[in-house]
């Protein structure tokens, strides 16, 4: 069977038509654990029985996840085995053809899971997950729940401020994501932070500006508005700020180009009479196309030749910083220097 995504895995689990095997894994830790619990409670019902229902943490003995796979149900259909964030890369050989014995002798009454509820996937599969993962699949089921798509993840954030007894715009709820983040679990916890400061009224930028802890590119945007804005103080501080959350150097940068490209994106648009909207429907910003129509505004404030000058700069430490060794910080507080300088009309490149 293919490695399912989540519409596809909520299908599954619908249909009713269950595996003995399940694999469920992916970046989106909420929904591993999420769509866990709905398994075994479809399973088991909403108080599973001690008897035929068995859960083990990551560092269980696989021999004692060999019995409770052997265990016949009592007063009930199934037997259930969870493991929670088991440690695939401590296994021995020995625990790894165990697996594969249990995966190819399970019993049809038990129902094995393998729920990676914080751990997070390997970006290039090791051969040990790769092994467990394989078997899984050629078994049962694999589950790989991906981060949302930011339109999924607006309509989730307005459902849950709704359910906190707030509410929040989708246009709000968008730049919420884009200040803090797309995972669901630090999603969750910042609307319940909001909609317990706004009580019944609706949620507003002003409350995420004083409430919500900003990503990498949310501070950028907030350091290229200081920059020409010609504000050196506020954009050292939170030059200062990136450091201090441990921010790689080579990212900052590469941040901050992005938004320089943002802004000359919109110069062009309205210096061409081009809508922001089309625009960002032909370059696939999606619903960031508030990030043009907000650059589109603050283009007045920066020349064309002082934009392009802007970006030549920001490429050119880019490209040293991967190629020589540098001192980073010294380097990006002349970077901003120049900057400011060049927003200015006092610099000559």
């Amino acid at each position: 069977m293919p490695i399912l995504k989540e519409s596809e895995f909520k299908k599954h689990i619908s249909s009713k038509q269950y595996s003995n095997l399940y694999f469920i894994d992916g970046e989106e830790k909420m929904l591993v654990g999420t769509y866990t619990d709905i398994l075994v409670k479809k399973l088991m019902g909403d108080n599973p029985p001690e008897f035929n229902f068995h859960v083990f943490d990551n560092d269980c003995d696989i021999s004692d996840v060999s019995v409770a796979c052997d265990v016949v149900p009592f007063m009930c259909d199934k037997n259930c085995v969870k493991i929670v964030d088991l440690d695939l890369e401590g296994l021995s050989a020995d625990d790894v053809d165990a697996v594969a014995k249990i995966a190819k002798s399970i019993p049809d009454t038990t129902v094995l899971i393998l729920s990676m509820t914080t751990l997070a996937p390997p970006q290039k599969a090791t051969k040990k997950y790769k092994k467990i993962r394989d078997i899984f699949d050629k078994f049962g089921v694999v589950a790989d729940l991906q981060r949302r798509s930011e339109i999924s993840l607006e309509k989730t954030v307005c459902k849950w401020a709704n359910e906190c007894g707030s509410k929040i715009s989708p246009i709000v709820a968008s730049k919420l994501i884009n200040t803090c983040t797309n995972d669901l679990n630090i999603l969750h916890s910042e609307i319940e932070k909001l909609s317990a400061y706004a009580g019944e009224n609706e949620i507003t930028d002003d409350m995420i500006e004083l409430l919500v802890a900003k990503n990498l590119q949310a501070r950028i945007y907030d350091l290229f508005d200081y920059v020409i804005s010609l504000n050196f103080d506020k954009a050292m501080h939170t030059l200062d700020v990136l450091f201090y959350q441990r921010e790689e150097p080579v990212s900052i940068v590469i941040a901050l180009s992005n938004a320089y490209v943002d802004m000359y994106r919109a110069r062009v648009a309205v210096e061409s009479g081009v809508p922001t909207k089309i625009l960002a429907d032909e370059l696939s910003y999606k619903n960031r196309a508030w990030v043009l129509d907000k650059m589109a505004k603050q283009s007045k404030r920066i020349s064309t030749v002082a934009l392009r000058q802007s970006i030549d700069e920001v490429l050119s430490l880019n490209e040293r910083l991967v190629s020589v060794t540098l001192n980073a910080r010294v380097e990006l507080e002349k970077l901003i220097s120049k900057l400011i300088m060049i927003a200015r009309g006092d610099y000559d490149v």
